[in-house]
């Protein structure tokens, strides 16, 4: 094809573009008149838009016609309910409406305009509130709460919203079956006016009963009253029996969960009746079996296996054994979770591992078993406390003498403070974590020590496509000289969670022969900009990342800023509905001997 067939064509190819998408940012009418901005937008979104032009004038009119009841029904909701509509057909000029003297044949575009005039907008007058039951104690409160709307423009929205705001006041107070008849409302064209008289049926109040649990799971029959926002005898709430639903399902072992009033009740000297709750828990799998495979040139390659088993004894629990085979870790683990422990706010973990670690720069065995029981303060803060032990041996990589055993007692105490929008991929808020652990270690290298770490992380959306990210941490190790501390305890920095472009635990204080021993504090922190396009690209799935991250470990108690390593890089981030998955290569900016040019890291998940 010539390249001017090829002009020609995508010439022509624009012209009928143009002209579709032109009649598609059409209106199916125009509006005209004196109309409040407001009103004129609500008239334009609802009357909406135009596929193709009209091709006679009986189409025209025909569109007319359905566009008049559109604008009709936005302008009652509004309050005008004196509104006049004229309707009229012809061509429309640059400078405003042409009457209807065309010729029909000339294919001009036939344009429906609808000539409004809205009249004065009507105010409520009264708001009034029959109860068809009793009138319940709260009566003249949700009277007076309905009555502020007297004096405010007639939009039939708040006449729903206000009903609804009783109705679910009652269920709030003791009335679960409170409901809405149908209403009076009365417009007065005499006075501008219209008056609203809600008639609304209580029903009984009521008082919680028993929780009797139904559905496929297998529950312990005191974990229902265990888990409950209220006690037999209270008055019911709606909320709260939403609260036991919503707890049920917030275990994560369940796949769905609902409560509900049962049928009936027994009735009460106070005149009140008293009903059981149905909870109605379904199991679904018990078992899951996933696994992993990973390719890294630093920080271990192999596979992982995990096995959950959940709800077992009916209280909600998840146990899970863990296999890990990779070049730097082989290790079996097992973890036992119970998520309401003794009460609705406490979670207790049980876990322990066998291990044996072969890093680049020390391997040895460990043996592991700890407790650890979180307290919820709230939905952002919560707190922990527990004791773990510890049997190791570890040697340096390159060191030929034989590993020195090290049996550790460990108390562990923590915070956690959560504000991010997503743990995956957060855009707003900030992760603050603290944690403290005194030890003592009975084994070759005896002596007693402290293990502090403060680490937080905060993110902010700048645009709609950028969010800038921060994060930092500060640990330190107190007490005993670093004889006592094992090999897998001391601070590393270095790899995909620290400082990118350097080898996986690469950044750390050397012996007097040049091996890696581990460190006593550090300081580390990173900084990325991140970017998200909205465009067409992937469907607005594709991302790219700028980041800088720093590093120091030292010998003593306090970092030593004279060894700080620094790195750069890029990434990619392909946003799936689950997570992001990252790209990254890094370069160390002050590389030193043995460093390699770059890191290239792979994994689901923003860095931090």
């Amino acid at each position: 094809m010539s390249r001017s067939a090829v002009a020609l064509w995508l010439g022509l190819s624009w012209t009928f573009v143009s002209a579709n998408m032109a009649w598609a940012d059409e209106p199916l009418a125009r509006v005209q008149g004196d109309i409040p901005k407001e009103l004129r937008e609500q008239l334009i979104l609802a009357i909406g838009q135009v596929d193709e032009a009209p091709r006679s004038t009986a189409q025209a009119r025909r569109r007319a016609g359905k566009v008049v009841e559109k604008a009709e029904a936005i302008l009652r909701s509004q309050g005008y309910y004196e509104s006049v509509i004229d309707v009229q057909i012809g061509t429309l000029s640059e400078d405003g409406f042409v009457d209807n003297d065309f010729e029909e044949e000339s294919r001009e575009a036939l344009t429906p305009v609808l000539l409004i005039e809205p009249g004065p907008r009507f105010l409520f007058d009264t708001f009034a509130i029959d109860f068809e039951d009793s009138l319940p104690e709260s009566g003249d409160a949700l009277k007076t709460m309905v009555s502020e709307n007297e004096g405010t423009p007639a939009v039939s929205a708040q006449v729903v919203a206000s009903e609804l705001r009783v109705v679910n006041k009652l269920k709030g107070q003791g009335y679960p079956d409170a409901k809405a008849l149908p209403r009076k409302a009365v417009v007065d064209h005499a006075t501008d006016t219209m008056a609203v008289d809600y008639i609304i049926s209580t029903g009984r109040k009521t008082r919680f009963g028993e929780i009797k649990q139904t559905g496929t799971a297998y529950v312990n029959e005191s974990w229902p009253n265990m888990i409950s926002p209220f006690e037999p005898g209270e008055i019911y709430e709606q909320s709260k029996i939403n609260k036991l639903s919503s707890r049920a399902l917030g275990s994560g072992v369940f796949e769905s969960a609902t409560a509900s009033l049962e049928d009936g009740g027994t009735e009460n000297p106070d005149g009140t009746i008293t009903r059981n709750v149905l909870l109605n828990i379904d199991q679904g799998d018990k078992n899951t079996i996933s696994g992993e495979v990973g390719y890294s040139t630093s920080d271990g390659s192999g596979i992982s296996a995990s096995y959950e088993r959940r709800n077992f004894i009916g209280y909600a629990q998840t146990l899970t054994l863990t296999a890990i085979a990779k070049t730097n870790l082989q290790s079996f683990g097992v973890d036992y979770n119970i998520p309401y422990a003794w009460r609705v706010d406490r979670e207790l973990d049980l876990a322990a591992e066998v291990a044996r670690e072969n890093s680049e720069f020390f391997r040895g065995e460990r043996v592991s078993a700890d407790a650890l029981l979180t307290q919820k303060i709230s939905s952002r803060f919560k707190v922990s406390a527990g004791i773990g032990i510890e049997a190791s041996q570890f040697k340096l990589e390159e060191d030929d003498a034989t590993k020195t055993r090290s049996y550790l007692v460990q108390a562990k105490g923590g915070a956690v403070y959560d504000s991010r929008d997503n743990i995956f991929d957060p855009s707003q808020g900030f992760f603050v974590e603290v944690n403290a652990l005194p030890t003592y270690n009975f084994g070759d290298d005896k002596g007693a020590y402290v293990i502090g770490e403060l680490g937080g992380s905060t993110y902010k959306k700048v645009s709609d496509k950028f969010i800038a990210a921060v994060r930092a941490k500060y640990g330190s190790i107190f007490g005993a000289d670093i004889g006592a501390v094992p090999l897998n305890q001391r601070f590393y920095g270095g790899g995909g969670g620290s400082v990118r472009g350097y080898s996986y635990q690469s950044i750390s204080p050397r012996d007097a022969q040049g091996e890696t021993i581990g460190g006593r504090s550090i300081l580390e922190g990173s900084a990325e900009l991140r970017y998200r396009g909205h465009d067409s690209l992937f469907d607005g799935n594709l991302g790219f990342v700028g980041f800088v991250d720093a590093a120091t470990v030292g010998n003593e108690e306090f970092p030593d800023f004279d060894t700080t390593q620094y790195g750069a890089g890029f990434g990619v981030r392909y946003f799936t509905s689950f997570a992001p998955i990252r790209a990254d290569i890094a370069f160390p900016i002050n590389k030193r001997p043995g460093d390699d040019a770059f890191q290239i890291y792979i994994s689901i998940g923003q860095a931090f």
